[in-house]
């Protein structure tokens, strides 16, 4: 077997084969017993016509999205049924008083914190897809659930249970889109679902109005209790269907033995270890320990937290923030549905901008932050007796703050290699948004109404500080990459051996700081 210094010296040599290269690689990473797996995923990438690779991507798009999109709308709208419930009954009927209502967002992301760790060693031991379709019906029946609340211990107890099962969702959708999609399409394609958050927020607000208006004239069931049971029936049903389609290229029975071979081929050239996907993979512990050692964990989680500390604030407060500007509980649906038809709309706006020029991620992330801090800091400062049409126009600049989450929850699959890294970093970064949601819950309080003049001030100031961690973390990509690229320089390697050894790296299973040939997507 090849030693480091001799596999070091056949890299710096331009003249030695493709094939004693990757010999020599294999020779000293990868036991004998697994050398087989990958040589096969090489000669698959190297004799599929690209017309096949096409194929797996365009089955992906037509059977796996949708199902992706359509969870994580019906996810955001079930987590927001809340707000909406609370103008028609849901307080008065279940005697909340004070902070509590604040506390059944608080306790669901305490709920969604704890079991973040479990559920990712959970979904990467066991079948991804039949584990999350379990999820998804469940959470589907406590959004039922709560219909049959009568005080706040039983909110309480049914919220912390919705947070456990909800816990799977993002974090496994980033294994499954690691899994079927090159680097280069997990940006639309990932876009393409979290904008189901705006799209579902605007089709079932108005499905919201329409069963809340029929209930409030004809008393048949309270209209909170009528948007849980419609909410959860269509999650449960969701979660059905789930069950026979949703998984990794190993797992679902869409595909022939031959495809699951070529879509495993297809992703190499991510080389972030996720192409074997599939349940029953191994748990990495040197990966896991190694995973607390890599500064990108930790502005992960920051920016997570300093993110969502607004977003728990509007998703808790927004309906009733309307309200304090003089509209009806009606109205405060009503006129919120503009606010998700701009997000909806500058999502678009942005993936297309991405798609021609994929370096504009950070900047437009940039400029998508300071929008939304204008338009509160000005609704923060004005008089008391502004018009109420004035303030509803500033609100709706919040229609872009949801896009840098968006895009940076991209960067996991993208820019962190490794299966068991990948896992721990998602979960990691899960517990950050459990975090920000958290704390954005309490930070419009009962004694700030009706204009929650603090709540909006602060919710601006965090918009400032969002700013500047995602310069620094745009900064700390470009150095890395330079960083890597002169040592690459130095050492003689070409940029078709680095991209050569990067697929083999990932093919290894290796991290992004084990590997580095691997180069960071900013």
């Amino acid at each position: 077997m090849s030693s480091p210094v001799d596999l070091e010296k056949k890299n710096h040599n331009a003249s030695a084969s493709d094939e004693d290269l990757k010999a020599d690689i294999l020779d000293l990473a990868l036991p004998a017993e697994k050398r087989e797996g990958v040589e096969e995923i090489f000669h698959d990438e190297k004799v599929t016509p690209e017309e096949e690779f096409t194929r797996i991507r365009k089955k992906a798009d037509w059977i796996l999205l949708p199902l992706l999109c359509c969870t994580y709308g019906l996810q955001f709208v079930d987590k927001n049924a809340l707000s909406s419930g609370i103008i028609f009954g849901l307080k008065t009927d279940t005697h909340l008083v004070g902070q509590q209502y604040a506390l059944l967002t608080t306790i669901f992301y305490v709920s969604y914190l704890v079991a973040e760790f479990p559920m990712a060693y959970i979904m990467q031991r066991m079948h991804l897809g039949k584990t999350l379709s379990i999820c998804v019906t469940l959470w589907g029946m406590m959004v039922m659930l709560l219909a049959a609340c009568k005080n706040w211990a039983g909110l309480m107890v049914v919220r912390a249970l919705l947070g456990v099962f909800e816990a799977t969702v993002t974090p496994g959708f980033i294994l499954i889109v690691a899994s079927w999609y090159k680097t280069d399409e997990m940006t639309t394609r990932s876009l393409g679902y979290y904008a189901m958050n705006t799209t579902f927020a605007a089709i079932f607000g108005l499905i919201i109005y329409g069963l809340a208006d029929y209930t409030q004239d004809h008393g048949s069931i309270a209209g909170w209790k009528a948007i849980n049971l419609f909410l959860g029936a269509c999650t449960v049903t969701l979660g059905i269907v789930l069950w026979f389609f949703l998984g990794t290229p190993e797992e679902v029975t869409w595909l022939s033995p031959e495809e699951k071979k070529t879509a495993k081929a297809r992703i190499l050239s991510n080389a972030s270890g996720s192409g074997d996907g599939g349940g029953a993979s191994e748990w990495d512990w040197q990966q896991a320990r190694d995973t607390f050692k890599d500064p990108q964990l930790y502005i992960f989680m920051l920016f997570n937290i300093v993110a969502t500390i607004p977003s728990g604030a509007l998703g808790t407060f927004g309906t009733l923030v309307y309200s304090s500007f003089g509209f009806s509980n009606l109205q405060s649906i009503l006129y919120g549905l503009p606010s998700s038809a701009l997000q909806l709309t500058w999502i678009i706006i942005c993936a297309v901008l991405i798609h021609y020029f994929p370096r504009l991620k950070f900047p437009l992330s940039m400029f998508s932050v300071c929008v939304p801090f204008s338009g509160f800091l000005a609704i923060g400062l004005l008089p008391t007796t502004t018009w109420k049409w004035t303030l509803w126009a500033l609100y709706q600049m919040q229609f872009t703050f949801t896009f840098p989450t968006f895009l940076m929850w991209i960067m996991i699959p993208a820019n962190v290699a490794g299966r068991t890294k990948k896992s721990v970093v998602s979960s990691c970064t899960f517990v950050a948004y459990c975090t920000g949601q958290m704390i954005g819950s309490q930070t419009f309080r009962a004694s700030d109404a009706p204009r929650y003049r603090v709540g909006l001030t602060i919710t601006s100031a965090f918009y400032a500080v969002e700013f500047l961690v995602l310069g620094g973390w745009w900064a700390y990509y470009v150095y890395e990459n330079k960083r890597r690229d002169r040592a690459a320089a130095a050492a003689g390697i070409s940029a078709e051996d680095r991209l050569r050894l990067s697929k083999i790296a990932g093919a290894l299973d290796q991290t992004d700081i084990q590997n580095q040939h691997f180069r960071y997507t900013c």
